[in-house]
């Protein structure tokens, strides 16, 4: 995955429909909440068994893959908009993980 292509490709469609006056860090922050709140609805009323067989089924794979493909967005513009390198990011977040939970027990 290029997450420097993803990003121009978005950024190209906000620039399309004219979306960037919308997209602060706020309203994307917002944004993110927002679509999170949509994927847990599809496993709020439901039990841990059925929640691991939920993504299975095609109609509810399809929209919980909408789900998160639309909070990934947000995330992405949100990090861009930020002037966040989310690659380095990324890298530094595993380190520290892995630093700070090294040896711990599973």
């Amino acid at each position: 995955m290029d997450l420097k292509q993803i990003i121009k490709q978005y950024n190209d469609l906000c620039e399309d429909n004219d979306w960037q006056v919308f997209h602060t860090p706020k309203n994307l922050a917002s944004a993110v909440s927002v679509s999170a709140s949509k994927i847990l609805q599809h496993y709020q009323w439901i039990t841990e068994e059925e929640s691991i067989t939920l993504g299975r089924l095609p109609q509810s794979r399809e929209r919980i893959e909408a789900g998160i493909t639309e909070t990934f967005f947000y995330l992405l513009a949100l990090a861009n908009r930020s002037g966040i390198d989310l690659e380095k990011a990324i890298a530094a977040k595993a380190a520290k993980d892995a630093e700070e939970f090294k040896g711990a027990p599973d």
